[in-house]
This record gives C-alpha cells, structure tokens and sequence, in this order.
C-alpha cells in the first residue's frame, strides 16, 4: 500500500471512530434517561424512538467503515441518513424536556442537543481525501451516479395501450413502430371522429393526437375529449408539425397533458409517454383509493350511525385525529340505565314478547341518546351503557348527560305506550350518572373489535345504577361538580361501594335548567298514614338474586306513589334490596334508601296490584 492510500486508510479510521465514539455517548445517556423513567412512563416510548434511531446511525458508519471503496457520493448519503437520524433523536428529546421536570432526567436531556451538535461540526468536517484529479464535490458524484444508473436502466412502465391519431399514413407507422418497441400495445385512428370512438369503445391509456386534421380537428378533439367525465381521464399528448408556442397554449389550456413537434426524437417521446403512463397510473390507484375510502365510510356511517349521532359520525370522517384507534385515556360521564326487575318479567313472557319489549325500550332510548350527542357503547342484556366525551371530547359532556338521563325518564311515558299497545308489561328503568377517566379504544382482536371505555369509573358507574330504583336518577359528586347547567336535586345518601374507601354520597337528580329545562313529572309526595299496620308483616334481605332466610318483623307506617315507609327494630345499611312479606300472596320488592329517624323509606321496585288492593282499605281517612 503507497503512502496516500495508508493516508486516507489512517484519516477514515480516526474520523469514524470519532463519529462513533459520540454516537456512542448519546446512547449512554438516552439509557440513562431510560433508566429514569417510570415505568409505564408516556415517555419511554419517545426514549426508545431515540435508541432506535442512535442503533441505526452506528450500523450506518458501520457499513461506511467497512465500505473500501469510499468515495464522496458514499459520504454525501452518510451524511444525509445520518442527519435524519440525529433531528430524531434531537426532536424527542426536546418533547422529553417539554413533558417531564425531574432535575436529573431534564440535566441528562440538556446535554444530548449539546453533543449533537459537536457530532454534527465533526460530520460536516469530514471528508474523503482525494487522492486522484477526480472532482470530489459531493452534488457532482451524485448525479454522475445519477446518470449512470438512468444510463444503465430505462424507466420501466407497464405495457399500455396507446392510440396514435393522424390521418398520415406514414406518420402513423413511424410512431407505433417506435411505441411498439417498447412493448405497448398501439391501436390507430385516421380521423378525429374515429378517435372519439376508439376511445368510448377501448378506452386506451394514453392517446398521441396529429393536430392538423381533416374534418374533426386536433383542437376540437380535445374540447369534446374535455367535456366527457370519462373521457377527460386519459393523457393526450398532441404532436403538431406547427411550431407554433401559442398553439401549444391553446391545447394545453384545451385539457392535452403535452405537446410535441415533428419530428419527434424518438428517446424524448419514449420519456414522455413513460412520465405520462406512470402519473395516470398513479391517478387510477389514487380513484382506487379514494373510491375504496368512500366504501369505508359508508361502512362506518352505516355501523357507527348505528350507535353516535351524524354530528359525531360526520366529525371522525372529516378529522384525522377524531378516533382514536388505540387506546386512550379520556375523562368521560358514563350513564348506565337498566330495566328494573327484567329477570322477573323475562321469566313471564314468551322470548318473542320479551324481544320486542326490549327492542321497543331500546328503540326509544337510542334515539334520546344520539339526541344529546351520546355514543352508545353497548347493550348488556336490558342494560344501556352510554358515553359523553369518547370519541369525541365537548366542554358540556356532563351537562349533556345529566339532561339525557332526564329526557330517558320522561321518554319511558312513550315506551310504556307502545308496551301497552302490544299487550306488554309496563316497565320503569334506574340510571346512575358518574364521571372520571376511562381507557377508550379498539377492544377486541383483529378479528372481532369493538370501540369502547374500560376502567375503575365504568365500573363505579355501574354500582351507582344498581342502588337505583324505578324513575330514579342517582349521580355521584364529580358528575354534579362538573355541570354547568342547574340541577334540581332530591334526596342524598352515602352508599359503602367496593373499590372505594371513603362511603360515596350520592345524589337524585329530578331535573335540569336552562338550555334543556328538563323535569321529571312529580309522583305523589304526601305519605298516606295508615289506620292499622297489616299483621305478619315481615322483611328479609336480598344477596344478589337470593332472599335471605332470615325475616324481620316491621311495621308499615304510611304509603305514597311507589314508596312504603316502615318502622324497622334493626339497624340497617343503606341502600338495601328487600322483600316484603305479608302484603300479596308473592311478597313486594323493593329498596331501602333512605332513613328517618327509627323510620325506614321503601322504594317499591315491583308493581303489585294484589298489594294494592290490600293496602287501600287500610289508608286512614284525611283529617278535616
């Protein structure tokens, strides 16, 4: 080896491993910021992008290195992948910075900025010694190289099928011979009027148009190609023997793609047709797509529809960034309604009546959900889970709950009227109100997938519903704390609820104000005193769907709209599902919510006629 090539051997080797070696500091401490993450961090993700692009820049100079044949061009494409390496590495740490204050991980992400750029003065600095008269400029070796690889290869197009227009004979051989050579496949036309209609019969890829014609001209030609919808898709390119630079405009502004003089060079009219083919091909895959997008969307609108109203469907098409497709986490209210007592009447029907009573109360309860821009996440057996703020985030989510939980409650008057009309039984529905972050995103598989919220406040949701009773609206503090709107409030109550370990108050709800002014309808509020308590009247817990063996024996003090309200020697904890027997030959159902003084409130969940019937005599006449 002379002593230029031992040279430019030995300046390589120190400016690579110098490049190396700092590559190799800002992998140490994109490491240890790694190490100080947390885990589960947002940020290890951006920490790991890093890595990932400090490995590539290593295995870049590595193949540099190992490269003898080394040359400006091989440097001038080292230098462009590494730099985008280093602004990625740059960019998430300055996103680092931005979400993260801890003083030691912000010192370690201060310095990587700094060692870049004493990585990027070395690279600028670097350069392969020129040991022959070569011009060494790094634009210039790229493209001779350039050149040699389009020297070596001719564009490769598809086949395509090409009409050449000319009402010379000749002229029209000499362009399919040329085009032929290329292996298209060339139809011809002697006439304009015969080209329009090769063009609606074969619709060919691309058309060479002679301008100067008999009967239907070039120029004319192009004006009716212009105003076909079909038609107009395909590249003309006129070939004139006129040159003449305004011509050239007038048929460009009349829709040709380009335009050619006689006689054409065979290699320029090669690369023109190829450049025309390609961009149409990419026109026909661009329609593809977008034809294949709007599939898509119809099929969205048509599942999505199905469950959020066409504001929120509209917005996730048009917004990029409206959905969400992994998961994210949100702060939502979710609403949880459900049938009271549907195992009972399930149990009554035949399973068609039983269908069309649930499709009946979902049928209306949909439609008021899509109404207050609701998304429906699911139908669990008679139970609706609905979502205010995924996918789609607004400033009034939890107004818009509340006042939808209210207009659910007036709309079960229209529900019962279409049970009743069909010879079903009337039903009453409870609906708890909560709100808190959730994870919202794709659940599922790729084979079956479904959007929706998962997490500790969908479940805290769905206890707040089960203390609930028929017509009730029960919502917990961080709902009401969020609403803007006026809330009327009923009664309020701590519950003991799993997960928790303070008790949750929680709130009726009877109405909303102004812009939804919403009110529940009043039942009758005035307790009915009895003149006699019925005898053997007794009360026993519910666990589950099991009533305790253990009975209590009460009294029933006074009766109003749906309640009871019963002397209790126990202390009980509030609320609690109960049976009460003695009334009715198959007990009476219901809730314990609230407690006055040694005096226990019973929200009856089961209509009882015979109950009734037997509590009515027992009412003591008013007091004049």
């Amino acid at each position: 080896m002379d002593d230029g090539k031992r040279i430019e051997k030995a300046y390589l080797e120190n400016m690579l491993q110098s490049l190396h070696a700092a590559v190799a500091a800002m992998s140490a401490r994109v490491n240890t910021v790694l190490s100080l993450l947390p885990e589960g961090d947002g940020g290890v993700g951006d920490a790991e992008h890093m890595q990932r692009a400090l490995a590539a820049m290593l295995e870049a100079l590595g193949e540099f290195s190992r490269d003898e044949g080394a040359d400006d061009t091989g440097l001038s494409r080292l230098r462009h992948d590494l730099r985008n390496s280093i602004g990625i590495v740059e960019g998430y740490a300055e996103i680092l910075l931005e979400d993260h204050e801890e003083p030691k991980l912000c010192a370690e992400l201060r310095e990587i900025p700094t060692m870049s750029r004493r990585f990027q003065a070395s690279l600028d600095g670097f350069r392969v010694p020129a040991i022959d008269d070569e011009s060494t400029d790094p634009i210039a070796s790229i493209f001779k190289s350039f050149r040699r690889g389009l020297g070596g290869a001719q564009r490769s197009t598809e086949p395509a099928t090409l009409l050449v227009v000319d009402d010379n004979e000749s002229s029209r051989e000499l362009l399919a011979q040329q085009l032929q050579r290329q292996d298209h496949l060339v139809i011809e036309a002697a006439s304009g009027e015969r080209c329009l209609e090769v063009m609606r019969s074969a619709s060919p890829d691309l058309v060479l148009l002679d301008l100067v014609m008999p009967g239907l001209n070039g120029y004319e030609v192009l004006q009716e190609i212009r105003r076909d919808e079909q038609l107009r898709r395909i590249p003309v390119v006129v070939i004139s023997g006129v040159q003449d630079e305004g011509g050239a405009i007038h048929c460009i502004d009349a829709g040709a793609s380009d335009y050619l003089i006689k006689p054409v060079n065979a290699t320029l009219l090669t690369a023109r047709v190829s450049a025309l083919l390609e961009r149409k091909a990419w026109q026909d895959r661009e329609r593809e797509y977008l034809a294949e997008l709007e599939k898509s969307q119809r099929f969205i609108r048509k599942v999505f529809g199905r469950y959020l109203s066409d504001e929120i469907v509209q917005r996730l098409l048009d917004n990029s960034d409206g959905l969400s497709l992994g998961g994210e986490r949100r702060r939502v209210t979710v609403l949880m309604a459900d049938i009271r007592d549907f195992s009972l009447i399930s149990m009554r029907l035949e399973p068609e009546r039983c269908v069309a009573l649930l499709n009946n109360y979902l049928a209306v309860m949909t439609e008021v959900i899509q109404g207050f821009r609701g998304t429906v996440d699911e139908f669990v057996g008679d139970g609706i889970l609905a979502v205010f703020g995924a996918p789609v985030s607004e400033e009034d989510d939890s107004d818009r709950a509340l006042a939808c939980a209210v207009a659910m409650q007036q709309a079960m008057a229209e529900v019962n009227r279409r049970n009743e009309e069909e010879g079903l039984p009337l039903i009453e529905i409870g609906i708890g109100l909560n709100t808190g972050d959730v994870v919202a995103g794709n659940i599922g598989s790729e084979l079956r997938s479904k959007y929706g919220v998962v997490g500790h406040n969908v479940n805290l949701t769905s206890r707040i519903e089960s203390c609930t009773v028929g017509g009730q609206i029960l919502a917990s503090p961080a709902t009401l704390d969020l609403s803007r709107v006026e809330v009327l409030r009923g009664s309020q109550f701590d519950v003991v609820v799993k997960g928790l370990d303070e008790p949750l108050k929680l709130t009726e709800v009877l109405g909303v104000g102004l812009p939804y002014d919403l009110l529940l309808e009043g039942a009758d509020v005035r307790w009915k005193a009895l003149a006699s308590s019925p005898e053997n009247v007794r009360i026993s817990l519910l666990s589950g769907k099991r009533v305790s063996s253990e009975r209590i024996a009460v009294k029933i003090l006074a009766v109003r709209s749906g309640a009871l309200r019963l002397s209790i020697p126990a202390s009980l904890e509030l609320p609690a599902d109960v049976c009460l027997f003695g009334v009715g030959s198959d007990g009476l159902y219901g809730k314990l919510v609230q407690q006055e003084g040694d005096c226990y409130v019973m929200k009856i969940t089961t209509h009882s006629q015979e109950a009734s019937r037997l509590l009515e005599p027992l009412i003591a006449p008013p007091k004049h």
